[in-house]
């Protein structure tokens, strides 16, 4: 017995070493960088498979009418009624504001209070002179960064993604509205994007 468990260990030890290597770890980086990529390759997809604006022609007479044919009563009509095409992916938030958009503005100030990088945007979605103005803005701050801007009165939504390593998160706000020309304030917080009177 002596002369084999030496023999054993022995063999044990080489057969270990001749065994594959253990797998590497992920880090939280790689992972948290696959989760974002993921994430915008998704909403590309989406934003991809909407339809599209399609132009769809009147219809032409091509026909001759039948001659008429006597009929011994009054038949009921039913009025035609055709369906008017709209265009998907239409909306106040889907294209960007025009630069130096006419109409009454104020001073909008876009406050990052979330102590990390922020990425997002306000969409005017009511113009509050009646130009009918409206758009998305983007937006990139750093943390704890702030940007004013020139634009007009009336109505927003935002939207911003909080870059923060420990704890990622989004923030909105609607219903975020100006009514004179002061500096207004839109306040990103880590879950929310509020608008400080003046």
């Amino acid at each position: 017995m002596k002369k084999v468990l030496p023999l054993i260990l022995v063999l044990t030890a080489l057969l270990a070493a001749c065994g594959p290597k253990a797998a590497p770890t992920i880090d939280a980086a790689s992972v948290q960088a696959s989760a974002v990529a993921m994430a915008y390759t998704m909403a590309a997809q989406t934003q991809a498979a909407m339809p599209t604006a399609t132009f769809t022609p009147s219809p032409t007479a091509t026909f001759t009418p039948a001659p008429p044919t006597p009929t011994f009563f009054v038949l009921p009509t039913i009025p035609t009624v055709l369906a008017s095409p709209t265009k998907a992916g239409d909306g106040p938030c889907w294209h960007a504001m025009m630069p130096n958009p006419p109409g009454r503005k104020f001073t909008a100030r876009v406050w990052n209070t979330t102590g990390a990088p922020v990425n997002g945007n306000i969409c005017l979605y009511w113009d509050r002179s009646g130009n009918e103005v409206t758009g998305v803005i983007g937006i990139s701050l750093g943390k704890n960064a702030d940007v004013r801007l020139e634009v007009p009165q009336g109505c927003y939504s935002s939207f911003f993604y909080v870059n923060n390593p420990k704890k990622q998160s989004t923030a909105f706000g609607t219903a975020l509205c100006a009514n004179n020309g002061d500096k207004w304030t839109f306040k990103i917080t880590p879950n929310s994007v509020v608008m400080l009177p003046p």
